[in-house]
């Protein structure tokens, strides 16, 4: 609908006329129960946590003075630096080992000609984020300990001397968190080769590429978008994984979310808070880093 005015020299202006209120206000009340749930479940807890951090505890007590020390500690003590690194060094050897087995299982995946294959396997690389963290966990502890199948096998067959420590660890932290987040890495590469025009592979292949070349000028360019995704998101949830590393790490893996957890638990909370804002503050600087890197990626 448009209405017409007249401009100053005399001709017709056609201005759009503005759209009805209960359209206007349409979107703003379906995304108010969303907006409702982030902001109690979300904002809230978070700038209560925020409030916290500039506590002190000292001896057992939560003193509420308005203060730095808690962040100096945090920040300047060799210890925290020391799990900070731990937990950047577990993110990053998950998210490197979880693409190098996602992207062939997504290129798999893709060049599958029969559709009843490709949904089963789907279905099948899915199935890991349809168990509980907790069984899956309790189950990969069975399978990597020293008299476990893994071990068995290395041992009888391959002739290894003696167990492989895989357990209590961060490989068998890596191993499981890879397991977990792999449908997160594959999926997202998945979905952007189902993009890709075929006529630019055929015509690559047309003007003489062979299948490497091909691959390396036409296809893994197409994908970045999709690699980078995935690794922004198994590189986030890896931040803040708490019940694998709990469990498979045995107590010997140090890192942020564990350490909030065992603040909390002795009630120390402004340490608690300090080290959530951390946790928080590499998620953000991840995704912003990532979000910087689609930019290039995208063609």
């Amino acid at each position: 609908m448009t209405d017409a005015v007249s401009n100053t020299s005399g001709k017709l202006a056609i201005t759009p006329a503005k759209p009805p209120f209960t359209r206007r206000i349409m979107p703003w009340l379906l995304l108010s129960p969303v907006m409702t749930v982030m902001l109690g479940a979300f904002v809230m807890p978070l700038l209560t946590f925020f409030q916290y951090s500039f506590y002190r505890f000292e001896r057992g007590r939560l003193i509420e003075d308005f203060s730095f020390d808690t962040y100096i500690e945090f920040f300047t003590d060799s210890y925290y630096h020391m799990v900070i690194l731990d937990t950047l060094k577990m993110a990053s050897v998950t998210t490197f080992v979880s693409i190098v087995i996602g992207y062939p299982l997504a290129y798999a995946l893709w060049r599958m000609q029969k559709p009843w294959m490709q949904k089963w396997f789907a279905v099948i690389i899915f199935s890991p984020i349809l168990v509980s963290v907790v069984v899956r966990t309790y189950g990969w502890t069975v399978l990597l300990a020293d008299q476990g199948p893994i071990n068995w096998f290395l041992q009888q067959i391959l002739q290894f001397p003696e167990p492989v420590r895989l357990v209590f660890n961060l490989t068998g932290v890596v191993i499981s968190l890879t397991h977990v987040f792999l449908p997160f890495v594959v999926f997202p590469i998945f979905s952007v080769m189902q993009r890709i025009d075929p006529n630019l592979r055929e015509a690559a292949m047309d003007l003489g590429a062979g299948w490497w070349t091909t691959f390396r000028r036409v296809t893994f360019p197409l994908t970045l978008p999709g690699l980078v995704s995935g690794a922004q998101i198994a590189f986030t949830l890896a931040l803040g994984a708490f019940v694998t590393p709990q469990i498979l790490g045995g107590g010997r893996i140090l890192i942020l979310p564990l350490q909030v957890y065992t603040a909390t638990t002795e009630i120390n909370w402004p340490l608690a808070a300090v080290g959530g804002i951390a946790l928080l503050g590499l998620a953000m600087i991840t995704v912003m880093i990532s979000n910087r890197l689609l930019r290039f990626s995208e063609v």
